[in-house]
């Protein structure tokens, strides 16, 4: 009973834990500066080492008294000739085989050239193209239930329908001194700061993914909710922050240590929360438009 009650709170915390710590987990980086420079990748050479050991062996060859005696002198040396055909065939097959790998490095090269040179450049096409291909901002489950992106006038912008407050439990547990678990409601204030944070770490998520893949120096994102819409009765996805960050002070950061909601005070944000009612409707800082 007491391993039981340890490993329900070990769960309950380490699942609070992943839900605010979103942001940590960040995309590979991609050096566009780097790429756009890289040279392009070097032509195979023909070789003919096979070919040549064996002809060597060949020119070599000095029959002994027992080959001579016995007529083997011309069906060693035939022997030796054939040799050379089939190495030179391992050489050509090897050089194909080079070629091959060359052809593929070089359609690489040019396909990552090219579209480094595009995105250094600023080419809002290129931009979505690069988004598309890597989708590592869709490969996160908690992160929402959809993602869209838009350019505008060379800025990025993203918009995120994240999960409704139903992500975060309801309820609280913790270990009693006699072993035994006890489970209660969560107050209201800790439940709307815990999805406070929530929104604001998926805000982090996607920015910093997008620092990783993009060459931007700032980038917009829109965390929208559903939320009811008092003039239908009906839920709608909904604006509850808006935050344009700027990738020197995101880079700054110390990921792993800030709070979600707290860091948002690093840049330039809407955001109404108050810990009784959780988020208000915000305007976005720019509209965003699904891609």
């Amino acid at each position: 009973m007491i391993a039981d009650a340890a490993n329900a709170v070990s769960d309950w915390e380490a699942y609070i834990d992943d839900l605010l710590s979103i942001h940590t987990n960040l995309a590979d980086e991609i050096d566009w500066a780097s790429l756009a420079d890289t040279p392009p990748p070097v032509k195979p050479v023909r070789r003919t080492e096979r070919a040549d050991k064996a002809r060597a062996k060949l020119q070599a060859f000095r029959p002994s008294l027992l080959t001579k005696v016995l007529g083997g002198t011309e069906k060693s040396r035939q022997q030796l000739e054939s040799a050379i055909a089939t190495e030179a065939a391992k050489d050509e097959r090897s050089y194909k085989s080079d070629c091959d790998a060359y052809d593929l490095a070089l359609q690489d090269w040019e396909a990552d050239t090219e579209i480094a040179r595009r995105l250094n450049a600023g080419d809002e096409v290129a931009i979505i193209e690069v988004i598309e291909e890597y989708q590592v901002l869709n490969e996160e489950a908690r992160l929402g239930r959809s993602i869209n992106f838009a350019v505008s006038d060379g800025q990025v912008l993203a918009t995120v329908l994240v999960h409704a407050d139903d992500i975060v439990p309801s309820f609280r547990r913790k270990q009693l001194a006699s072993g035994k678990l006890s489970e209660s409601k969560m107050p209201v204030g800790q439940f709307n700061e815990l999805y406070q944070d929530y929104v604001c770490s998926v805000a982090l998520k996607v920015a910093g993914d997008l620092f990783r893949i993009l060459p931007q120096r700032e980038v917009y994102v829109t965390c929208e909710a559903e939320l009811l819409d008092t003039a239908t009765g009906h839920q709608k996805p909904t604006p509850i922050l808006s935050v344009q960050f700027v990738q020197d002070t995101f880079m700054r950061l110390n990921l792993r240590q800030i709070d979600p909601s707290d860091s948002m005070q690093n840049f330039n944000h809407v955001m109404r929360f108050t810990k009784t009612k959780g988020f208000s409707p915000v305007e976005p800082l720019i509209e965003t438009k699904p891609s």
